[in-house]
């Protein structure tokens, strides 16, 4: 239940690759497998998003459209209990200097979020499945077995030389000084497109999938209302081929009880003959954090009303002005 949808459905590689990449390693495997049966505790993380473009033939109003999605950062900070089957999840997004925390909570069979701008709660309680998941299944928009066919790729492009075991570091965590052991993957362009390709033709056989992104995303995201997922992921799979991973890293600390407490990833990737108007160069930055590792804790839900509440069908007509208009308000 901890790991919620925090990430938009372009960095869904980097997620899985931060979910499974590192059991060929066996003192990690081990502790990727205890770190995956914890069942309460919190977890924060911040991660950045830029991009740079080709702003060739472009106008003056279009370049300063770009910068609001040229850098973007946020963090999310959650409490969750899966016997419980309670969490919340506090999430901040910024971009390019505007800035957005929104809020969701699980509790038991009800979920809801707390929308930005307005600040009502809006019931997601039908949308649990698939934005949560369940221990079984770690992203609910995902088969399980999708997810084990990707994981099995991954392992089969690691190479012994791939991973490094550092030395014993003390780390200043939430639960204060830790004793830990670095663990470091660095791989190359080659191995991750391998990946990246395999995964985009074992999620276009995805029925799961299909059905959430029908049923959820396609309808509340206006630029995808007209493209199927086959169309998206064959877009996204010939994107691929113009990307080049100038780098990839890894770094996860496990302590000495055999959890991963803190782990890091960074990417940057280069674009080829990028058209004007598109991005020619990425670069990602996550950094996770996990304490407060199998204790109990305290959740203080919000007590919804019909004053405070609205419908996600006339989420629209609440609002007091489009999302939008705030990317294209003048100086």
């Amino acid at each position: 239940m901890r790991k919620s949808m925090i990430a938009i459905l372009a960095l869904l590689l980097i997620a899985a690759l931060i979910g499974c990449s590192f059991d060929s390693l066996e003192g990690y495997k081990n502790a990727v497998k205890k770190t995956d049966q914890i069942k309460k505790g919190r977890t924060e993380g911040e991660f950045s998003l830029v991009m740079d473009f080709n702003t060739e033939k472009m106008t003056e109003e279009q370049i300063k459209e770009l910068n609001y999605v040229r850098n973007m950062k946020g963090s999310f900070n959650v409490a969750y209990d899966d016997e419980m089957e309670k969490g919340i999840f506090r999430n901040y997004l910024n971009m390019g200097g505007l800035g957005f925390d929104l809020d969701l909570f699980v509790n038991g069979e009800e979920m809801f979020m707390k929308l930005p701008v307005i600040g009502k709660y809006m019931r997601l309680s039908e949308m649990k499945e698939y934005m949560i998941g369940t221990p079984e299944e770690d992203l609910g928009f995902v088969d399980r077995k999708t997810q084990d066919a990707i994981n099995a790729k991954w392992l089969g492009l690691l190479k012994k030389e791939d991973i490094f075991k550092g030395k014993a570091i003390v780390l200043t965590t939430p639960d204060g000084e830790v004793k830990t052991t670095e663990y470091t993957i660095i791989l190359n362009d080659e191995q991750i497109k391998d990946l990246a390709m395999y995964s985009m033709d074992m999620l276009y056989k995805d029925e799961k999938l299909k059905e959430s992104y029908e049923k959820y995303i396609s309808k509340n995201i206006e630029s995808l209302k007209d493209t199927s997922p086959e169309e998206l992921l064959s877009d996204m799979k010939e994107s691929i081929k113009n990307y080049t991973v100038e780098s990839f890293g890894y770094t996860a600390y496990v302590d000495i009880d055999g959890y991963i407490v803190n782990e890091m990833v960074e990417i940057t990737l280069e674009v080829d003959n990028a058209e004007p108007g598109a991005v020619t160069r990425v670069s990602y930055e996550l950094n996770i954090k996990n304490w407060d590792i199998n204790k109990g804790q305290e959740f203080d839900f919000p007590a919804l009303t019909d004053e405070n509440t609205v419908d996600m069908d006339n989420m629209e007509q609440n609002m007091p002005f489009k999302i939008e208009a705030l990317f294209n308000k003048k100086d």
